[in-house]
């Protein structure tokens, strides 16, 4: 019985301290301190191209390379540029923005 007593009185207290870690006055305790997250900003760098009849989106990044991002990467981005794009295929005389690369900044302290 003094087993089973201690036992029981084993796991309260070890559950105590397990949910007061996770969950307690633990992880809130002073020294945390007041961590700035950190946040990275990507800007693209982009340039303007009036397409000619019989332009593709292939075409187009083939005579403007970029050896930093995928294309799949590109083409989304090509896309969030020019969202009117997006269903319909180009003709001559449009002009689109077409990305180059991204450059990305740290702000962390």
């Amino acid at each position: 019985m003094r087993t089973l007593f201690v036992a029981v009185i084993l796991f309260l207290t070890f559950h105590i301290i397990r949910i007061d870690l996770g969950d307690g006055t633990i992880p809130l305790a002073s020294f945390f301190g007041n961590e700035q997250p950190c946040t990275e900003t990507t800007t693209v760098k982009s340039i303007y191209v009036t397409t000619i009849q019989g332009d593709t989106i292939e075409s187009l990044f083939s005579m403007y390379p970029d050896a930093e991002t995928t294309f799949v990467e590109r083409l989304s981005i090509f896309y969030s540029l020019n969202p009117h794009l997006r269903n319909q295929e180009l003709v001559g005389g449009l002009s689109v923005q077409l990305p180059l690369s991204k450059a990305g900044q740290e702000n962390c302290k």
